[in-house]
Protein backbone atom coordinates (compact mmCIF):
# COMPACT_ATOMS: atom_id res chain seq x y z
CA UNK A 1 0.00 0.00 0.00
CA UNK A 2 0.94 3.66 -0.65
CA UNK A 3 0.21 6.18 2.02
CA UNK A 4 -2.56 8.33 1.18
CA UNK A 5 -3.71 10.13 4.34
CA UNK A 6 -1.69 10.92 7.26
CA UNK A 7 -3.25 12.25 10.67
CA UNK A 8 -1.21 15.06 12.67
CA UNK A 9 -2.37 15.23 16.14
CA UNK A 10 -1.40 17.63 17.56
CA UNK A 11 -1.27 19.67 21.65
CA UNK A 12 0.85 22.41 19.87
CA UNK A 13 3.59 21.76 22.15
CA UNK A 14 7.05 21.73 20.87
CA UNK A 15 7.33 17.93 19.43
CA UNK A 16 3.70 18.34 18.11
CA UNK A 17 5.19 21.11 15.62
CA UNK A 18 7.86 18.37 14.79
CA UNK A 19 5.37 15.98 13.97
CA UNK A 20 3.68 18.13 11.58
CA UNK A 21 7.08 19.41 10.01
CA UNK A 22 7.98 15.84 8.86
CA UNK A 23 4.38 14.52 7.65
CA UNK A 24 4.91 17.96 5.66
CA UNK A 25 7.78 16.99 4.10
CA UNK A 26 6.63 13.12 3.70
CA UNK A 27 4.10 15.02 0.92
CA UNK A 28 7.56 15.83 -0.94
CA UNK A 29 8.13 11.99 -1.91
CA UNK A 30 4.46 10.97 -1.64
CA UNK A 31 1.21 12.15 -2.53
CA UNK A 32 -0.44 12.48 0.83
CA UNK A 33 -3.17 14.38 2.25
CA UNK A 34 -2.65 15.75 5.84
CA UNK A 35 -5.05 16.07 8.84
CA UNK A 36 -4.40 17.92 11.46
CA UNK A 37 -6.49 17.37 14.47
CA UNK A 38 -6.39 18.46 18.29
CA UNK A 39 -8.65 17.28 20.58
CA UNK A 40 -10.77 18.70 23.42
CA UNK A 41 -11.15 17.45 26.55
CA UNK A 42 -14.34 16.71 27.54
CA UNK A 43 -15.16 19.44 30.33
CA UNK A 44 -16.03 18.40 33.75
CA UNK A 45 -19.52 19.77 34.78
CA UNK A 46 -17.76 21.43 38.16
CA UNK A 47 -16.02 23.29 35.60
CA UNK A 48 -19.16 24.98 34.31
CA UNK A 49 -21.22 24.67 37.20
CA UNK A 50 -21.65 28.67 37.65
CA UNK A 51 -22.89 28.52 33.43
CA UNK A 52 -26.24 27.78 32.50
CA UNK A 53 -26.57 24.77 29.99
CA UNK A 54 -26.93 27.69 26.92
CA UNK A 55 -23.78 29.54 28.14
CA UNK A 56 -21.79 26.31 28.68
CA UNK A 57 -22.30 25.47 24.93
CA UNK A 58 -21.50 28.75 23.65
CA UNK A 59 -18.07 29.09 26.04
CA UNK A 60 -17.19 25.55 24.78
CA UNK A 61 -17.88 26.99 20.95
CA UNK A 62 -15.76 29.43 21.49
CA UNK A 63 -13.02 27.32 22.96
CA UNK A 64 -13.51 25.47 19.61
CA UNK A 65 -12.84 28.07 17.71
CA UNK A 66 -9.77 29.32 19.05
CA UNK A 67 -8.23 25.95 18.86
CA UNK A 68 -9.24 25.92 14.96
CA UNK A 69 -7.37 29.35 15.06
CA UNK A 70 -4.18 27.59 16.47
CA UNK A 71 -4.52 25.10 14.05
CA UNK A 72 -4.78 27.51 10.99
CA UNK A 73 -2.10 29.41 12.36
CA UNK A 74 0.02 26.01 12.45
CA UNK A 75 -0.12 25.14 9.14
CA UNK A 76 -0.19 28.58 7.84
CA UNK A 77 3.69 28.85 7.21
CA UNK A 78 3.17 25.62 4.67
CA UNK A 79 -0.40 26.90 3.14
CA UNK A 80 1.44 27.93 -0.22
CA UNK A 81 2.94 24.24 -0.76
CA UNK A 82 0.42 21.73 0.28
CA UNK A 83 -2.69 21.89 1.35
CA UNK A 84 -3.75 20.38 5.40
CA UNK A 85 -7.41 20.15 6.43
CA UNK A 86 -7.65 20.73 10.14
CA UNK A 87 -10.27 19.39 12.63
CA UNK A 88 -11.06 20.04 16.68
CA UNK A 89 -12.51 17.02 18.27
CA UNK A 90 -14.13 16.60 21.72
CA UNK A 91 -13.68 13.94 23.95
CA UNK A 92 -11.04 11.64 25.04
CA UNK A 93 -7.84 11.84 22.94
CA UNK A 94 -7.15 8.17 22.13
CA UNK A 95 -10.91 7.20 20.92
CA UNK A 96 -11.31 10.40 19.04
CA UNK A 97 -7.83 10.01 16.98
CA UNK A 98 -8.57 6.41 16.45
CA UNK A 99 -12.04 7.09 15.66
CA UNK A 100 -10.80 9.95 13.14
CA UNK A 101 -8.42 7.82 11.66
CA UNK A 102 -10.79 5.20 10.98
CA UNK A 103 -13.47 7.57 9.50
CA UNK A 104 -11.65 9.29 7.44
CA UNK A 105 -9.19 5.88 6.08
CA UNK A 106 -6.45 7.28 7.40
CA UNK A 107 -2.96 5.00 6.33
CA UNK A 108 -0.63 6.58 9.45
CA UNK A 109 -0.55 8.41 12.22
CA UNK A 110 1.92 10.78 13.15
CA UNK A 111 2.14 12.37 16.62
CA UNK A 112 5.16 13.92 18.94
CA UNK A 113 6.77 11.98 21.42
CA UNK A 114 6.72 14.47 24.16
CA UNK A 115 4.08 16.78 25.31
CA UNK A 116 0.01 16.02 26.04
CA UNK A 117 -0.20 13.58 23.34
CA UNK A 118 3.13 11.99 24.62
CA UNK A 119 4.78 9.15 25.53
CA UNK A 120 6.27 10.23 28.93
CA UNK A 121 8.68 8.25 31.17
CA UNK A 122 6.16 6.37 32.37
CA UNK A 123 5.21 5.34 28.95
CA UNK A 124 1.37 3.70 28.00
CA UNK A 125 -1.05 5.08 29.95
CA UNK A 126 -0.35 8.24 28.11
CA UNK A 127 -2.34 8.92 24.53
CA UNK A 128 0.37 7.94 22.45
CA UNK A 129 1.14 4.67 23.76
CA UNK A 130 -2.36 3.92 23.81
CA UNK A 131 -3.07 4.72 19.85
CA UNK A 132 0.20 2.75 19.56
CA UNK A 133 -2.13 -0.04 21.43
CA UNK A 134 -5.58 0.29 20.77
CA UNK A 135 -5.15 1.50 17.04
CA UNK A 136 -4.77 -0.51 13.88
CA UNK A 137 -3.12 2.26 11.76
CA UNK A 138 0.95 2.19 11.71
CA UNK A 139 2.03 5.51 14.03
CA UNK A 140 5.67 6.96 13.53
CA UNK A 141 6.51 9.29 17.02
CA UNK A 142 8.37 12.07 16.45
CA UNK A 143 11.20 12.64 18.89
CA UNK A 144 13.77 15.03 17.04
CA UNK A 145 12.99 18.50 15.09
CA UNK A 146 12.71 16.77 11.19
CA UNK A 147 15.83 18.23 9.71
CA UNK A 148 16.80 15.58 8.08
CA UNK A 149 15.59 12.47 5.85
CA UNK A 150 15.67 9.06 7.25
CA UNK A 151 18.43 7.41 5.34
CA UNK A 152 19.02 4.68 8.03
CA UNK A 153 16.07 2.78 9.07
CA UNK A 154 16.91 -0.06 11.53
CA UNK A 155 13.91 -2.47 11.57
CA UNK A 156 14.09 -4.93 14.64
CA UNK A 157 12.27 -8.42 13.63
CA UNK A 158 11.08 -12.07 14.98
CA UNK A 159 10.61 -13.77 11.84
CA UNK A 160 6.60 -12.84 12.48
CA UNK A 161 4.02 -11.61 9.93
CA UNK A 162 3.82 -8.60 12.51
CA UNK A 163 7.57 -8.15 11.28
CA UNK A 164 7.31 -8.79 7.96
CA UNK A 165 3.99 -5.75 7.84
CA UNK A 166 6.73 -3.92 9.35
CA UNK A 167 9.18 -4.07 6.84
CA UNK A 168 7.25 -3.58 3.91
CA UNK A 169 5.54 -1.18 5.21
CA UNK A 170 8.50 1.02 6.21
CA UNK A 171 10.02 -0.12 2.59
CA UNK A 172 6.95 1.37 0.93
CA UNK A 173 7.06 4.74 2.85
CA UNK A 174 11.05 5.43 2.18
CA UNK A 175 12.13 3.41 -0.82
CA UNK A 176 15.41 5.33 -1.15
CA UNK A 177 16.28 4.34 2.21
CA UNK A 178 19.35 1.62 3.42
CA UNK A 179 17.74 -0.73 5.79
CA UNK A 180 19.14 -3.18 8.25
CA UNK A 181 16.76 -6.15 9.70
CA UNK A 182 17.83 -6.51 13.41
CA UNK A 183 17.21 -10.01 15.45
CA UNK A 184 17.68 -9.63 18.97
CA UNK A 185 19.06 -13.27 20.67
CA UNK A 186 17.29 -12.37 23.57
CA UNK A 187 19.03 -13.34 26.69
CA UNK A 188 16.48 -12.34 28.93
CA UNK A 189 14.21 -15.16 26.98
CA UNK A 190 16.36 -17.58 26.47
CA UNK A 191 17.37 -17.92 29.81
CA UNK A 192 13.92 -18.89 30.79
CA UNK A 193 13.54 -21.32 27.73
CA UNK A 194 13.33 -25.65 28.39
CA UNK A 195 15.77 -27.22 26.62
CA UNK A 196 13.30 -29.38 24.91
CA UNK A 197 12.38 -25.79 23.72
CA UNK A 198 15.31 -24.98 21.28
CA UNK A 199 16.02 -27.43 18.27
CA UNK A 200 18.63 -29.46 17.91
CA UNK A 201 19.99 -27.61 14.77
CA UNK A 202 20.02 -24.06 16.92
CA UNK A 203 21.70 -26.15 20.25
CA UNK A 204 24.90 -26.95 17.54
CA UNK A 205 24.38 -24.22 15.47
CA UNK A 206 22.51 -21.26 17.05
CA UNK A 207 23.77 -18.23 14.90
CA UNK A 208 23.91 -20.35 11.63
CA UNK A 209 20.12 -21.15 12.05
CA UNK A 210 19.02 -17.80 13.08
CA UNK A 211 20.92 -16.45 9.64
CA UNK A 212 19.37 -18.83 7.62
CA UNK A 213 16.09 -17.93 9.17
CA UNK A 214 16.68 -13.78 8.30
CA UNK A 215 17.59 -14.58 5.21
CA UNK A 216 14.43 -16.67 4.65
CA UNK A 217 12.53 -13.90 6.24
CA UNK A 218 13.78 -11.18 3.97
CA UNK A 219 13.10 -12.84 1.01
CA UNK A 220 9.44 -13.46 2.03
CA UNK A 221 9.05 -9.95 2.30
CA UNK A 222 7.75 -7.21 -0.75
CA UNK A 223 10.84 -5.68 -0.55
CA UNK A 224 14.20 -4.86 -2.77
CA UNK A 225 16.37 -7.43 -1.00
CA UNK A 226 19.81 -5.34 -2.11
CA UNK A 227 18.47 -2.09 0.09
CA UNK A 228 18.64 -4.19 3.26
CA UNK A 229 21.16 -5.76 5.57
CA UNK A 230 21.06 -8.04 8.36
CA UNK A 231 22.56 -8.30 11.40
CA UNK A 232 22.05 -10.53 14.78
CA UNK A 233 23.14 -9.78 18.08
CA UNK A 234 22.65 -10.86 21.52
CA UNK A 235 21.72 -8.88 23.82
CA UNK A 236 18.57 -8.08 26.29
CA UNK A 237 15.57 -6.66 23.84
CA UNK A 238 15.83 -2.62 24.74
CA UNK A 239 19.14 -2.25 25.22
CA UNK A 240 20.43 -3.98 22.51
CA UNK A 241 18.29 -2.11 20.25
CA UNK A 242 19.34 1.25 21.08
CA UNK A 243 22.75 0.21 21.32
CA UNK A 244 22.88 -0.99 17.43
CA UNK A 245 20.33 2.18 16.59
CA UNK A 246 23.34 4.32 17.91
CA UNK A 247 26.26 2.06 16.42
CA UNK A 248 24.56 1.97 12.59
CA UNK A 249 23.60 5.62 13.22
CA UNK A 250 20.23 5.24 12.76
CA UNK A 251 17.72 7.89 11.80
CA UNK A 252 14.42 5.91 12.32
CA UNK A 253 13.31 2.52 14.12
CA UNK A 254 10.99 0.47 13.06
CA UNK A 255 8.95 -2.44 14.74
CA UNK A 256 5.97 -4.03 14.22
CA UNK A 257 3.13 -4.23 17.51
CA UNK A 258 2.60 -8.18 17.89
CA UNK A 259 4.86 -10.93 17.19
CA UNK A 260 5.63 -14.65 18.26
CA UNK A 261 8.10 -14.18 20.99
CA UNK A 262 9.18 -11.67 23.37
CA UNK A 263 9.57 -8.57 20.77
CA UNK A 264 5.87 -8.25 21.32
CA UNK A 265 6.11 -7.19 24.71
CA UNK A 266 7.69 -3.93 23.20
CA UNK A 267 4.81 -1.97 23.42
CA UNK A 268 3.15 -3.83 26.40
CA UNK A 269 5.77 -3.74 28.94
CA UNK A 270 8.96 -3.06 30.47
CA UNK A 271 10.60 -3.15 27.49
CA UNK A 272 8.73 -0.43 25.99
CA UNK A 273 9.55 1.98 28.56
CA UNK A 274 12.96 1.67 28.74
CA UNK A 275 13.14 1.60 24.46
CA UNK A 276 11.49 4.82 24.29
CA UNK A 277 13.42 6.50 27.48
CA UNK A 278 16.83 5.54 25.81
CA UNK A 279 15.97 5.93 22.09
CA UNK A 280 16.89 9.44 20.86
CA UNK A 281 15.46 8.73 16.93
CA UNK A 282 12.07 8.49 15.72
CA UNK A 283 10.06 5.37 16.07
CA UNK A 284 7.73 3.67 13.17
CA UNK A 285 5.14 1.00 15.01
CA UNK A 286 3.47 -1.23 12.53
CA UNK A 287 0.77 -3.29 13.58
CA UNK A 288 -0.67 -6.41 12.26
CA UNK A 289 -3.06 -5.33 10.30
CA UNK A 290 -1.65 -3.27 7.84
CA UNK A 291 -2.03 -3.29 4.43
CA UNK A 292 0.97 -4.45 1.82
Amino acid sequence: MSIKKAIIATDFSKHAEYALKRAVSLTESHDIMLELIHVLKQPWPANFVQFSAKDQQIELLKLEKSMEEKLQSMVQPFSSAISVNTSVLLGRAVDEIIRFTKDNQGDLIIAGAHGQYYISDHVLGTTSGDIVRQGNTPVLLIKKEPSFSYNKILIATDFSEASKKAVEFAFQCFPEARFQLLHIVDIYYRQFLNVDDVGKNERNNPTKDIFEKLDDFLKSCKVKHDKFEKKIIGGYLADAIIMQSKNWGADLLVFGTQGRSKLHYLLIGSVAKRLVQLSNIDMLTVPPGTAS
